[in-house]
């Protein structure tokens, strides 16, 4: 094959040539520390081998390859399009190592998830028409010109290296600096800033519903006539199911938005990167790869499933109707609990929150997790979490190691007019 000719379909490489090619590419060190995008590769890889194209597409392979539900929000949740820009930038590392020239090629073009292979041959095969000039050797440069060069070489050389010194001491002084001005708060955070992944923020998702059309206007207009509200017509006095809508997968309430708000603003102080997704769209393997940060309890299942093992946690008591965060080591303990707290938000004159940063051993990432028994509470804690003063009170009786520990905070805060007040800390736990 002539230099840099293309491969213009899979079937003109041989199989075995191709996934020869894809385990060196995927054993390399490019490729090694991710096996999301190794994943990902060789699934595009072995569909493109066999000609099966219409697998490649955006929703397919979030399904097939990222074990997403058939109906996610590819909008919502880019997880496709950022692995595959991850893939493309590791490929490029890895053909621009010396050694590769000769090497088959595998890319993906921007704008598709349909792989290439081809060739890239050596610069002078088959090639008469302009042949290469006659290497140097160093008999042949001048020895003043030699010498001059060497000077340079060393020269950039020293300079290269006192770059690097000087790099590594800013850095340490860099980090020194944070380390002795930083704030309590700034050493909460620390765990989930310092590395280099972005945040995944998982927001709660509550069970709501809309109607049809029709069946929604008169409600609507049947509701708004506050001063002489007529006798509900047949038509919305018993609802059939079918008219009955769920938005399961595309509602947030407020409060958890706003607490977002206030995380976003302190990440981006920070020049952290945040990552915003409904918990109906995140799955073990998302919470697993990077740190994350849960918002609201009851709203969302990922707080209840991964604080319940805590000593802090979130319960209901069905035959009170009551909602609870319950402390296990003082189990018949019910202060802390929201009665017939229906309408949300309605008949609340204190709410209760609670606030853990914990290594999970489930997803052996640091997990933050911000919640209130109601969107209240919710509200404190983000507040507490983003307000060096108050959070300063939760460690009155702190050891002196804390930040490196998990730590649970269980906080309540006054409701007056439907506005939550400042956070106050009601107990702490570390270990």
């Amino acid at each position: 094959m002539q230099n840099g000719s293309v491969a213009t379909g899979w079937a003109e490489v041989p199989k075995e040539l191709v996934f020869a090619h894809l385990v060196k590419v995927l054993e390399s060190s490019h490729f090694r520390s991710s096996k999301k995008c190794t994943r990902f590769l060789r699934h595009l890889v072995e569909n493109a081998v066999e000609s099966r194209f219409g697998c490649l597409k955006e929703r397919t392979l979030g399904v097939d390859v990222f074990d997403r539900d058939p109906n996610y929000d590819t909008n919502q949740d880019p997880v496709v399009r950022g692995t595959a820009g991850e893939v493309r930038k590791r490929l490029a590392q890895y053909y621009l190592e010396a050694r590769r020239e000769d090497e088959l090629r595998i890319s993906l073009p921007a704008g598709t998830y349909v792989p290439e292979v081809h060739w890239m041959a050596p610069s002078t095969a088959g090639s008469e028409s302009e042949p290469s000039p006659a290497p140097v050797t160093v008999e042949d440069v001048p020895p003043a010109v030699a010498i001059a060069s060497i000077g340079r070489v060393r020269l950039w050389q020293r300079t290269l290296w006192v770059a690097a010194v000087a790099i590594v001491v800013c850095t340490i002084v860099f980090v020194a600096f944070r380390r002795l001005h930083s704030t309590p708060l700034d050493r909460f955070w620390a765990p989930v800033i310092d590395g280099n992944e972005k945040v995944l923020i998982c927001l709660g998702q509550p069970e709501v519903y809309t109607f049809r059309p029709n069946t929604a206007r008169a409600l609507r207009d049947w509701f708004a006539n506050d001063a002489e509200r007529p006798e509900a017509p047949p038509a919305i006095a018993s609802v059939p199911i079918g008219e009955i809508v769920p938005l399961w997968r595309s509602s947030a309430v407020l409060s958890d938005a706003q607490a977002f708000a206030r995380l976003f603003n302190l990440f981006a102080r920070e020049g952290k990167q945040a990552d915003l997704r409904g918990e109906r769209s995140v799955s073990l393997s998302d919470l697993r790869g990077r740190p994350s940060v849960l918002i609201g309890a009851f709203d969302n299942e990922w707080t209840l499933k991964l604080a319940g093992e805590l000593r802090f946690y979130f319960d209901q008591d069905e035959k009170v109707h009551a909602q609870i965060i319950r402390d296990r080591k003082n189990p018949g303990e019910l202060r802390w609990k929201l009665l017939d707290a229906w309408p949300p938000g309605q008949n609340i004159d204190n709410d209760y929150a609670l606030v853990t940063r914990v290594v999970n051993r489930t997803t052996e990432k640091t997990l933050v997790i911000l919640a209130g028994i109601s969107q209240y509470g919710t509200e404190a804690a983000a507040e507490f979490v983003t307000n060096p003063d108050y959070f300063a009170a939760a460690l009155a009786a702190a050891p002196g190691d804390w930040d490196r520990k998990n730590i649970q905070v269980v906080l309540s805060t006054r409701v007056i007019s439907g506005v939550s007040g400042p956070p106050r800390v009601l107990a702490v736990d570390f270990w």
